[in-house]
């Protein structure tokens, strides 16, 4: 009998080394309970000016839409609405992702009356952004509460360009493309009003922006004559205002330890026969005849 207790204690022991290992690692992930939670965040960023719109510089028709009519391009939209994604940890810091996609074709035919066909012309755009952002909040979200936060991203935009004129080489038409496709980042100081949970309406109250494009091409050699080179680089700075409308959806729960658990862990293990009693205290000797002298 005592062979089999003495024989148990190592196991024991290494049950009691293993369960408070389990308590400590859990304690410690629960110190910032809200750290482990995972929110998945969609929204819209609304902003008054783009980064580029559609072009079309080689087009020799006379006739266009009503925002082409002065020149075969715009510098900018008058509006933007920017879809973006986010994983935000600790709900106070986040990742975040947005997309920017467009695509536009002109078609154009002009025809005299003495002409006996018509003068066909076809040009087409298409455009591709990423960012990639972070966002913190100074101040931890809560409903019927203001969060203001700072937001900060990296983002590059590609650009592609298509003409049937055969004035114009592809050369030429990647040069121009080039220009439509800066590369830059933000920074904007900004607050949100959380109407619930899952919903706030902010607006980036402050922001920073600057971007940069730079293109190179060269004419093709004339008979007996060099070749020319074209280059241009444009550089942008300008600041900016956006209001956003967010979403957020829990993916992950917080890990918490409490007392009380850490009790019925307790009680499970007595039950289980798992958890082993501490011994008694050994019983305190008679008193010897030369203490009571």
């Amino acid at each position: 009998m005592s062979t089999s207790v003495i024989g148990s204690r190592p196991r024991q022991t290494a049950r009691r080394m293993g369960a408070a290992l389990g308590a400590s690692l859990i304690g410690f992930c629960a110190l910032p309970a809200a750290q482990a939670d995972i929110h998945l965040a969609v929204g819209s960023r609304f902003e008054p000016l783009r980064y580029t719109s559609a072009a079309f510089p080689n087009s020799g028709g006379t006739f266009r839409t009503p925002s082409l009519v002065s020149e075969p391009s715009v510098p900018f939209q008058s509006t933007s609405l920017n879809p973006y994604l986010g994983l935000f940890f600790a709900q106070r810091y986040g990742a975040m992702l947005s997309l920017d996609i467009g695509y536009a074709k002109l078609n154009t035919e002009t025809q005299a009356m003495s002409d006996a066909m018509p003068t066909k012309d076809s040009n087409s755009f298409f455009q591709f952004g990423l960012s990639l952002g972070f966002k913190a909040y100074i101040t931890p979200p809560r409903a019927s509460k203001i969060a203001p936060y700072i937001y900060a991203d990296f983002f590059k935009y590609l650009a592609s360009i298509s003409t049937d004129n055969t004035a114009v080489t592809g050369e030429q038409a990647t040069a121009q493309a080039n220009l439509l496709s800066p590369i830059g980042a933000s920074f904007a100081v900004g607050a949100e009003y959380f109407l619930s949970p899952g919903f706030s309406i902010g607006s980036e109250i402050l922001g920073l922006r600057v971007s940069h494009v730079s293109s190179e091409y060269r004419d093709s050699a004339m008979a007996g004559g060099a070749q020319t080179r074209h280059s241009a680089d444009y550089t942008q700075f300008s600041f900016y205002t956006g209001i956003t409308l967010n979403f957020r959806f829990q993916v992950s729960a917080s890990v918490k330890a409490t007392e009380e658990s850490s009790d019925s862990e307790d009680k499970a293990r007595k039950r289980n026969g798992d958890y082993a009693p501490q011994p008694p205290p050994p019983p305190t000797p008679p008193p010897t005849p030369e203490a009571v002298d």
